[in-house]
């Protein structure tokens, strides 16, 4: 919902906790509950993060707005459960994924970079090869002209 990984979403928490609800920062082996005010806090702080906020600068700002509550009291008691224990431990090692799917990325990138060069050097080398050979043509015409000039004449 939030389009962030579960590592970010529980920094997040602890981060601006003053602002969330107690579920957002539960004891350990408990799953984290979200009210939908929760969620538009953090949607809040994802639009900031995005503008390259602080965690203080972002705190700062939360402290100073009024988010509406989203729920009723029944829906607060059975606010939302993000993933349960054992599909969090699985997405906890996303983060590893990610890692590696960058560096094929930036692998990718290097590839790709090396083979624009080798193709300039390619162009490069073919084009000097052209001119060098259109200059000769023009040379050895002239040179005929010339002897054709003065020799036959």
């Amino acid at each position: 919902m939030l389009e962030i990984t579960p590592v970010t979403l529980r920094r997040w928490c602890e981060y601006h906790a003053e602002h969330l609800s107690t579920g957002t920062n539960p004891p350990t082996g408990k799953a984290r509950r979200f009210t939908g005010r929760d969620l538009e806090i953090l949607k809040h702080v994802r639009s900031l993060r995005a503008l390259g906020l602080t965690v203080a600068d972002i705190n700062e700002e939360l402290q100073s707005l009024t988010f509406a509550v989203v729920d009723n009291d029944e829906q607060s008691a059975a606010s939302v459960a993000i993933a349960p224990t054992t599909v969090q431990e699985g997405l906890q090692q996303a983060p590893g994924v990610i890692v590696a799917l960058e560096a094929m990325q930036r692998r990718i990138d290097a590839i790709q970079q090396a083979s624009q060069h080798a193709n300039r050097q390619r162009f490069d080398t073919i084009t000097v090869l052209g001119v060098g050979i259109c200059i000769g043509l023009l040379f050895a015409a002239i040179l005929i002209g010339l002897a054709w000039l003065y020799g036959g004449g």
